[in-house]
């Protein structure tokens, strides 16, 4: 595809990452744990810069039955809120302890607590296991706390944050005070006209790649199932949405959707799309474009 993208328009540092990056190869399941270690150790860096720039602490904490992290800043005198925050990696990968650059801005910059579950991942427990973790840690929360909640999730975690806040609704129970969604992946339909411009644009997620991860999440069931993409549940009576993608995005064309869901059914959504990023670039901390963006966050947040 030919390449028309505003490069002119990114700080040196994100045009040095998408000159050395290289999208992976299919998921390997036969030597998951080792991905899964091997992810892990190689975030351990920014995770470590998290914990000094915004003066984390954090805990471990059950809730409905399910581990959680809790994370605050020690620059916030007196958290305004709690946000439940899910953490992205395709379903597969991925943790509450390697999402510090992210949960952690937003803890020092939107003044909240963060409550991140240790979801079950596939292959070993496919779908509907991580949604049900997170909505009963969800119910829990807002039965121990009269703050005011939030839900957020980047990627696989933007779809379970946004299931979690529809089951939520839909059993009468609390309802966030508003829903912050990183690129997320919330139709897991596998049909490559479905990602039009940015198929072959995003230089840290690949159709292949993500299509291998979903496959083990889904297993064999519909993947169009509300409970699978919440795209397709009804959006009548959401919080107040705020969705970041980037014009590199392979789900950019699904974020578009999921925006105009939410508006015809009367949602207030505010998505951003930012010129030539790619999926989840605020999940790396080594350029200005993903601070921007989170401190953003942060702001329309401390608004609701």
């Amino acid at each position: 595809m030919s390449e028309r993208l505003p490069d002119a328009s990114l700080s040196s540092e994100a045009r040095r990452f998408l000159a050395g990056r290289v999208v992976d190869d299919p998921v390997d399941f036969h030597r998951i744990d080792a991905i899964r270690r091997e992810a892990h150790d190689g975030f351990r860096p920014a995770v470590d810069r998290a914990v000094e720039r915004h003066a984390l602490e954090w805990d471990e904490v059950e809730l409905g039955g399910v581990r959680c992290t809790r994370l605050r800043s020690a620059r916030t005198a007196q958290p305004r809120g709690t946000m439940l925050y899910c953490f992205g990696g395709g379903f597969f990968l991925g943790d509450p302890l390697s999402e510090f650059p992210v949960i952690g801005a937003l803890a020092e910059w939107a003044e909240l607590e963060i409550v991140a579950p240790w979801y079950r991942l596939a292959p070993e427990h496919p779908a509907p296991a991580a949604g049900n973790d997170c909505f009963a840690a969800w119910t829990a929360l807002a039965e121990s706390t009269d703050a005011a909640l939030y839900l957020g999730g980047e990627s696989a975690g933007g779809n379970l944050a946004l299931r979690t806040a529809q089951l939520a609704r839909d059993a009468g129970g609390q309802s966030p005070s508003a829903l912050a969604l990183l690129s997320p992946a919330v139709d897991l339909r596998p049909d490559r006209g479905l990602f039009g411009v940015t198929l072959e644009a995003d230089p840290t997620l690949a159709h292949h790649t993500m299509e291998s991860a979903h496959s083990v999440y889904v297993a064999g069931r519909d993947p169009a199932d509300p409970s699978i993409s919440p795209l397709f549940a009804g959006m009548e009576g959401l919080p107040p949405t705020f969705v970041t993608t980037g014009t590199r995005d392979l789900l950019l064309s699904m974020c578009l959707r999921l925006d105009r869901r939410m508006r015809r059914a009367g949602v207030e959504v505010e998505t951003r799309v930012w010129d030539g990023l790619w999926h989840v670039f605020e999940f790396y901390d080594d350029y200005p474009e993903s601070s921007e963006s989170l401190a953003e966050i942060a702001a329309f947040l401390r608004s609701h």
